[in-house]
């Protein structure tokens, strides 16, 4: 068990220094960080913590974290916008869809970076209208986590990078798992789950919005207040009122993930989580294979992680 768990150390810790790319591009310029998610879905959280913590360590200087909500036209000639990470590049997720699309188009002469996305698109007319559109800015920069994502990203700029996802600055060796004997099922309840029946044994079930439904309002509260506190400049106290909050959610997440010492999950996040937790998981596929290209591309070295073929 002792070399397994070196054997993920190592794994982990390599995964944290594939990000180099992205400060060379920052190279010393003013940061828009946009995009940021105000929801519950805890793994687009630990996106965000994850480049918070390899911002602040590498002393980019951020001058506007920003949501869908609230983002302040504060944009100078030679600024960096940084768009989140996450899995909602594509046509599954118009608001967020439209918001990236609308920036771009926008800041045509401005550097634009989108950090570690997976890209989907249902529609081949939306993809190839996206792909258009986006190969007219002249200075667009797309990291993505996946293979397939990247043959996607070929057609939108000559600039794309193949990284694991931003949630692995999280890591740290020290932490582990409960001897518990209890296993974890996480499982998505929205449109991008595919399994009904899974063939394995488990003693808790849940996803985010479970796992947080006590702090749902409060989420929908941060995001009226966003709307609200834009239109008088105010909406920064608001956002370092959230970026405080988020941390609470994330911890809760954390504690609840370690009183298991397995997790089966068909959430990209779960699998990311408990491996950042130095917990043993079994990853399901989602329903157009994000999970899957994943693992094939980052972590399926590591001895604590395996693809479920079912």
């Amino acid at each position: 068990m002792e070399n397994s768990f070196s054997d993920h150390q190592s794994l982990m810790d390599s995964l944290k220094a594939r990000h180099s790319d992205i400060l060379k591009l920052i190279d010393g310029k003013r940061v828009h960080l946009l995009d940021i998610p105000v929801y519950g879905n805890v793994g687009d959280l630990l996106i965000l913590k994850g480049t918070e913590i390899f911002f602040k360590k590498n002393k980019v200087n951020v001058v506007q974290v920003a949501s869908v909500y609230n983002f302040q036209d504060k944009v100078r000639p030679g600024d960096v916008l940084a768009f989140q990470g996450g899995g909602n590049f594509g046509d599954l997720y118009r608001l967020h869809q439209t918001h990236r699309e609308d920036l771009i188009k926008k800041y045509p002469e401005n550097r634009i970076i989108i950090l570690p996305q997976s890209i989907f698109f249902e529609s081949k007319t939306a993809f190839e209208q996206c792909a258009a559109e986006l190969r007219q800015h002249r200075n667009l920069h797309i990291f993505v986590r996946d293979e397939k994502s990247l043959e996607s990203a070929r057609h939108m700029t000559a600039n794309c990078y193949l990284v694991p996802d931003m949630a692995h600055h999280l890591y740290s060796a020290t932490v582990k798992p409960k001897n518990s004997g209890k296993r974890l099922l996480f499982k998505r309840l929205d449109k991008e789950s595919t399994v009904e029946n899974i063939d394995l044994q488990w003693h808790t079930k849940t996803d985010w919005d479970l796992l947080i439904e006590n702090e749902l309002q409060t989420i929908d509260l941060f995001r009226r207040l966003l709307r609200k506190s834009k239109k008088l400049n105010m909406d920064w106290l608001v956002m370092r009122a959230w970026l405080v909050y988020k941390n609470i959610l994330i911890d809760k997440a954390k504690k609840f993930f370690l009183k298991h010492d397995f997790v089966i999950t068909d959430r990209l996040h779960g699998h990311i989580l408990a491996s950042l937790l130095n917990t043993p998981n079994c990853v399901l596929d989602n329903s157009y294979g994000k999970n899957s290209n994943y693992v094939k591309a980052w972590t399926n070295p590591s001895p604590f992680v395996s693809l479920h073929q079912g």
